[in-house]
């Protein structure tokens, strides 16, 4: 059953503000935080991804949310550019960016680790992990982030988590999901001038348990700019050029295309990219891996185990 499952938005990952990968500091033999996409104000992390429980939502009732309005309306914008800080509940963090400009978007996440990210162009759309030295195509696009889903979905407006000390410099709105008895409380901080998102965190827990405290993530707005026609409007009252660069996917040319090889070239590269970042024999077997299995690896297996246990990335 899936207790703890992230939104996994904001592949991660915006105002997701949309996460994914936890430091390697932390990462080595433990269960790798890098897939668990938050997704965010977007998406996240890639993330992403948003909010998965066993159970069917709940009937609710309409609540107005002005805050997490203007939000929505924001990422439902021709064009938006998003950073933050995602912090995971063991404290790694990961620094995302997210680039939006009309069907385009592009996401790219940074740890001590290395960097991955998510790009639609033209419609078409990639996952790449440059620690990994692979891509793969996907049929998705913009990932749907965590403020889309709450106001999509008309989550019920609650005020049973929200951080006293913060409601003091904030304006606060709280939204709950409940599916069967695992919760998600999603805490909204946003500033008091600009109405826009300064913060949020993220918090599941089984209701069942007593005293269970959950699992936190936090994702920390560091700016926001947002606009049309080529030119993005600050907080701070400035004005950005779009950075169209980013869906240049000539980038893509340096990586190896995961999703076309053949059982015997993905156990070739795993078994490759296992000693230059020193996943050993030991390790591999812990995890239950060995060659058959290897010939069948997903994205998702390959990129969590080189997270999660190599030591020379």
């Amino acid at each position: 059953m899936k207790i703890y499952k992230l939104a996994a938005v904001l592949t991660a990952a915006v105002l997701a503000f949309s996460c994914t990968a936890c430091s390697k500091k932390n990462s080595k033999k433990s269960k790798s935080a890098k897939k668990h996409k938050t997704s965010s104000i977007i998406t996240d992390e890639s993330a992403s991804d948003e909010i998965v429980t066993d159970g069917e939502a709940d009937s609710v009732t309409s609540q107005d949310g002005v805050h997490i309005k203007k939000a929505y309306d924001l990422l439902k914008s021709d064009q938006y550019r998003i950073d933050l800080t995602y912090t995971d509940a063991s404290g790694n963090t990961t620094e995302i960016t997210r680039l939006k400009d009309g069907d385009n978007y592009y996401e790219l996440q940074t740890n001590e680790i290395g960097t991955s990210g998510f790009i639609t162009v033209d419609g078409t759309s990639y996952d790449f992990d440059n620690v990994c030295g692979i891509y793969r195509k996907k049929n998705s696009t913009v990932p749907v982030s965590v403020i889309e889903t709450v106001f999509e979905q008309d989550l019920p407006a609650t005020d049973t988590h929200i951080n006293s000390e913060d409601a003091k410099i904030y304006d606060v709105e709280e939204y709950t999901y409940t599916g069967g008895s695992y919760i998600t409380v999603m805490d909204f901080y946003f500033d008091k001038e600009t109405g826009l998102p300064a913060k949020y965190t993220t918090t599941y827990m089984v209701e069942a348990v007593n005293g269970d405290e959950g699992m936190t993530e936090t994702r920390t707005i560091n700016e926001i700019s947002y606009g049309s026609e080529d030119e993005l409007l600050t907080t701070d009252g400035q004005t950005k050029t779009v950075d169209k660069s980013v869906f240049n996917l000539s980038f893509l040319s340096g990586l190896v295309d995961f999703g076309v090889m053949t059982p015997e070239q993905k156990l070739g590269y795993c078994q490759a990219i296992f000693v230059t970042s020193g996943v050993s024999a030991e390790e591999l077997s812990s995890a239950a891996m060995n060659d058959e299995k290897l010939k069948n690896i997903s994205y998702e297996e390959l990129t969590s185990l080189v997270y999660t246990y190599g030591d020379k990335i």
